[in-house]
């Protein structure tokens, strides 16, 4: 009987909803002593919402769910390293402490220096087909002889303990934050750094100080007095320095945690910075009893009252991929996340003030307007099951609007089918520019981005070996309409 009660409730489970691995992933560079040298490796990490994955019940009164974990690392010059493994969750006795416990997984990897390219594919043995991949770069940088900084590592919380772990460092339990993001209910910043070769630092450039303080912009002003500061000993080894930071007071907005080495000079010996956001309901009064010009001004709003109130979570992720073609890149950066990492109140919030920030008096006004783009690029774009904002087409029509004149070439000898967008004048630019959109294959009713002259966009040098079939080329035809509008283009 209990066997065939497990075998329906994995049933049941795996069919209640659509699932994706719903996963929080970042990483910082370290630095280990090695002989006259420092041995850079990383800290990858991620955690996992155990809500996106499925639990079953191998044992009566137990309840698992195993996550295959691929991880590659590679350069130019090939792979640095493979790495995988089963993660398996923590047994619960129940699915309520099963979907309520945290996920989280650390592994660290010596890494040459120079640019190094991070893949992690989670898979699911339940359900192989609940995934999740997770691609990214990071350059480790060549140091000198000077002294010099790790990155920064943001901690979820940190204590004494002489437990041995993979989250112990220098007599503390230190464990990771995987997302660069703080609520209102999250208001202490734990900050993880270490500083490296203050040995070779000069008499007269003693004694070595390293700051760590939040800003507005990279290195810019402290903000509101958070700031903490060490003297560095002069050693050969690694010198960690853990702080605490109170953001209960700091409004909603985006910031930078900083670090600096400086000498007794007050010379920059070197520095690093990190990007975070912080959502905050706080009140007006609050922030003006702080004193201070750097804060931002915070408008509390029931979002209850206004149009965002009314979208499902769907719809707001959605919505989040509708005004991404004409977001800023700090805007984006929080756009990918909130898709990455859904939550539906600060999602609402956002997709609020960004329409505020465009229209301060009527936002919902300046929502409306852009749904009728939207309307009409989903009208025009859309195929094969994919909305009209989500193509390439559709995603370009948004970002510069519509195109002066549209070339259509659907019967050319020796091409597949394609357009040629033109446009006099882009947007907050005095130049023109032109995009050619193709379409790859016979089955595919959407038209791909080949090629485009538009700084910024996919510049394809090998554009024709795509666009002519057969040899790869027009085949001298001079009269190619491609050939026309992007001779002899790299």
């Amino acid at each position: 009987m209990a066997g065939w009660y497990r075998y329906i409730m994995i049933c049941l489970l795996i069919g209640s909803k659509a699932w994706a691995i719903d996963a929080s992933v970042s990483y910082t560079v370290f630095y280990a002593p090695d002989a006259n040298t420092f041995k850079p490796y990383i800290e990858l990490y991620w955690q996992i919402d155990p809500n996106s994955i499925h639990f079953t019940e191998p044992t009566t009164g137990t309840f698992i769910s195993t996550v295959k974990t691929e991880i590659a690392l590679y350069n130019d010059k090939g792979i640095i390293k493979r790495d995988n493994y089963i993660l398996k969750t923590n047994p619960a006795n129940n699915l309520k402490a099963a979907f309520s416990q945290t996920i989280l997984s650390l592994q660290r990897y010596f890494l040459p220096e120079g640019k190094v390219y991070i893949s992690i594919n989670l898979k699911e043995m339940i359900d192989t087909s609940n995934t999740f991949t997770y691609i990214d770069s990071v350059t480790i940088a060549t140091k000198n002889s000077k002294p010099f900084l790790s990155g920064i590592q943001l901690l979820d919380t940190a204590y004494s303990s002489t437990e041995q772990n993979v989250f112990s460092k220098n007599n503390m339990q230190t464990i990771p934050l995987c997302a660069n993001f703080y609520d209102q209910h999250r208001n202490t910043m734990y900050v993880y750094t270490e500083s490296y070769n203050s040995a070779s630092a000069i008499k007269t450039e003693l004694p070595l100080v390293q700051t760590i303080f939040i800003s507005k912009k990279p290195f810019s002003a402290v903000l509101a007095h958070l700031t903490a500061s060490d003297t560095i000993t002069n050693s050969s080894a690694a010198f960690p320095a853990i702080h605490r930071f109170d953001l209960s007071k700091i409004s909603s907005g985006n910031y930078y945690i900083n670090a600096i080495i400086e000498n007794i000079h007050h010379e920059h010996i070197s520095e690093t910075s990190l990007f975070f956001q912080r959502v905050n309901i706080v009140t007006e009064a609050v922030i003006d009893n702080a004193k201070t010009d750097s804060f931002e001004n915070v408008n509390i709003v029931d979002l209850s009252t206004t149009f965002v109130s009314k979208y499902t979570l769907p719809q707001l992720k959605a919505i989040l991929k509708m005004i991404k073609p004409i977001s800023n890149p700090i805007e984006t950066s929080t756009i990918d996340h909130f898709i990455d990492l859904p939550d539906e109140n600060y999602m609402r919030y956002f997709i609020y003030n960004f329409w505020k920030s465009r229209n301060t008096k009527k936002p919902e006004k300046a929502w409306e307007d852009y749904t009728v783009i939207v309307k009409e690029v989903n009208s025009l774009y859309k195929g094969g099951g994919t909305p009209g904002y989500e193509t390439d087409r559709g995603i370009t029509y948004l970002k510069y609007g519509k195109p002066n004149d549209v070339v259509t070439v659907n019967n050319e000898a020796g091409a597949l089918p394609y357009e040629i967008w033109i446009y006099n004048v882009l947007p907050k630019q005095s130049l023109g520019g032109l995009f050619l959109f193709y379409r790859p294959g016979d089955n595919m009713n959407d038209y791909k981005m080949l090629h485009s002259n538009v700084p910024g966009e996919a510049r394809n040098t090998s554009w024709r070996t795509y666009l002519y079939v057969g040899n790869g080329s027009s085949s001298g035809n001079l009269n190619a309409r491609a050939e026309q509008y992007f001779p002899g283009s790299k």
